[in-house]
């Protein structure tokens, strides 16, 4: 449906996305990973064209878009990180801006909004100013702002930022019933639990893509094994010790009062972990991130 090949964007010396590339099919969620000034929000803003690639190209059903960036634009609905609402306005007069924005037929206007209302369970404060919503509602206000188009194509950058816990979850079931929709959804995240939501990931880091493939497959290919270690002592003094090992300071990382351990094939260094527990386990997509980012170099992608 939608591909995005090669794409780059440097601002004066500093390469913000270097040769980007990763595809969107139809009814799935795609997930961008990866921490603040990775490049994701300018990834997604060349792919609408709100900022110039510098190279590149982007196709859609197959063709290239060149300068034509209207053909995306006409069925892609886009939630920025910080995205505009009119805290003076009621969530209704809100909704009757953004219809008005998108030139929605009046009969269709209010069926739509009784639906998102009561799909985003925003129903009961349709009369609230934006302004004395919470965070959570505003992002619902939000997304229900985009969605009065119909959009084919759903683009969120990193839309739970300081959402609270329950509200992420609200969120993200949304999210799931607009995929059961058909609809084809890209998010950025620097939230790696959250990319467990979606069912392709591509992980990002200083502009590059770090690893991409199909949550299922990322985790199946998963080259190394991971322990989760109670140590033996104060942790950060194992931690310590463990550091100033060559061989071992870069496979360890604290989660908890646990040490992970992510043993490479040929690696036979667990014994130098003083131990009161050790459990293999299965990795999270953290995990795989934490793996590629400090193996330094992307291997063959999964599929």
């Amino acid at each position: 449906m939608l591909r995005v090949e090669g794409i780059s964007k440097s601002f004066g010396s500093l390469k913000a996305v270097d040769r980007v590339s990763f595809a969107l099919e139809p009814g799935t969620i795609s997930i961008l990973a990866g921490a603040d000034g990775a490049g994701k929000s300018t990834i997604l803003k060349m792919t609408l064209g709100l900022v110039k690639k510098d190279s590149g190209e982007i196709y859609l059903d197959g063709k290239p878009v060149g300068k034509k960036f209207k053909r995306i634009t006409e069925i892609t609905g886009y939630m920025p990180e910080r995205f505009s609402l009119y805290s003076d306005l009621s969530v209704e007069e809100n909704l009757n801006f953004y219809s008005d924005i998108h030139q929605v037929p009046r009969r269709r206007r209010e069926e739509m909004k009784h639906r998102l209302l009561e799909k985003t369970g925003m129903l009961p404060f349709k009369k609230r100013r934006a302004g004395a919503l919470s965070g959570g509602m505003k992002q619902k206000l939000a997304l229900s702002s985009i969605l009065l188009a119909f959009p084919e194509i759903i683009i969120l950058d990193e839309p739970t930022t300081g959402v609270d816990p329950l509200s992420r979850i609200e969120f993200f079931s949304i999210i799931q019933e607009l995929k059961q929709e058909g609809k084809t959804i890209i998010m950025a995240t620097p939230y790696l639990d959250e990319a467990e939501k979606g069912d392709e990931g591509i992980f990002i880091k200083d502009g590059k893509v770090l690893r991409k493939g199909s949550i299922v497959s990322l985790k199946e290919s998963f080259p190394a094994k991971l322990f989760r270690i109670l140590p033996e002592g104060n942790i950060l003094e194992v931690m310590e010790s463990l550091q100033e090992n060559p061989d071992i300071k870069d496979d360890v990382y604290i989660r908890g009062r646990y040490i992970k351990y992510l043993q490479k094939e040929g690696s036979l260094l667990l014994e130098q972990i003083p131990a009161r527990e050790i459990h293999e386990e299965s990795p999270t997509l953290e995990d795989i991130y934490i793996y590629y980012e400090r193996i330094g170099h992307v291997g063959p992608q999964a599929e």
